[in-house]
């Protein structure tokens, strides 16, 4: 890689991972700016890999091997996909027959596979008969039992949760107390997903499954949310044509406190389904409501 007129233009010491690719001509002019009058400050050959960090109008800002940044045009490079990485699931499930067991396997390669990223991710799936607990591993989100105590069947799959990634990811233009659902939209479609396979398969099987009530409600499925400390939000969905939609409820279960549930709204001024706005968190006198709890684990200032 050769120095042109202009001398190099070296990236700052710390540099934010981006998108890597490989230059595809077999001499590609890095340039000063985004346009092809912009002076030519290096050069690379064919199959130099380069990391891409930003895009502007079919250029990329690229950082090469040696430290040295520019733009080149978006033409000249072949984006490389990173290798999709199967998550971490720890399974919890209590008293399940071998033929329950055998199902569940299935089930779990399936969720595996739906949900490869090139990031590695941890996730923990639950599935028991509605009783509040899984047996050796404590409540499953407290309160449920008495909420869907008409089901026989729950699946919970747990996220880790960081306010600091969600402030940081969701779309800035939210209003302070305005939930942005869509960032765990594919985690819904997924538990979705294995909630229909297994109703399927207690149609096809009831009698494994000990169900006597319908098989289309034999079934509830939670996605909960869960911070470092403990606190997690339990949050419930459905599909309509094919895109998965959050219900407007949830239930939190915050350190100190007794576990409650609280209802939001379809923000005003959005128009997609999962963004909500979470109730005031002051009450008419002044003192904090028990929505303020979810206010703070989302991280929202008010």
């Amino acid at each position: 890689m050769g120095m042109l007129a202009g001398g190099v233009d070296l990236c700052p010491a710390a540099v934010t991972a981006g998108t890597m690719g490989v230059i595809k001509a077999r001499r590609a002019n890095i340039r000063k700016n985004s346009h092809q009058q912009s002076p030519r400050i290096f050069s690379m050959q064919r199959q130099e890999q380069v990391q891409i960090l930003k895009e502007r109008d079919g250029w990329f800002y690229i950082v090469s091997d040696e430290g040295q940044c520019g733009w080149i045009s978006s033409s000249l490079v072949q984006i490389v996909k990173p290798p999709a990485i199967e998550p971490e699931i720890k399974v919890f499930s209590d008293n399940l027959t071998p033929g329950q067991t055998h199902f569940i396997n299935g089930l779990m390669a399936r969720m595996r596979a739906e949900l490869v990223t090139p990031e590695p991710r941890q996730f923990e799936f639950l599935i028991s008969r509605i009783t509040g607990t899984v047996k050796g591993h404590g409540p499953v989100v407290v309160g449920s039992k008495s909420a869907l105590k008409s089901n026989p069947w729950l699946l919970v799959l747990r996220s880790p949760f960081s306010r600091k990634i969600y402030q940081r990811e969701h779309a800035s233009e939210l209003g302070p107390g305005t939930v942005d659902l869509l960032l765990y939209q594919h985690l819904l479609k997924v538990l979705l997903d294995m909630q229909e396979l297994m109703v399927a398969e207690i149609k096809e099987n009831p009698g494994n499954w000990s169900v006597t009530t319908p098989a289309a409600t034999a079934v509830e499925a939670l996605l909960v949310l869960k911070r470092e400390n403990g606190d997690q939000v339990a949050l419930s969905g459905f599909r309509e044509n094919d895109f998965p939609i959050f219900n407007d409820s949830m239930i939190l279960e915050i350190h100190g406190f007794s576990p409650f549930s609280i209802k939001a709204t379809i923000s005003a001024n959005v128009t997609d389904f999962n963004q909500f706005d979470l109730p005031d968190p002051y009450l008419s006198d002044g003192n904090r409501s028990t929505a303020a709890l979810a206010h703070d684990f989302f991280g929202f200032s008010y």
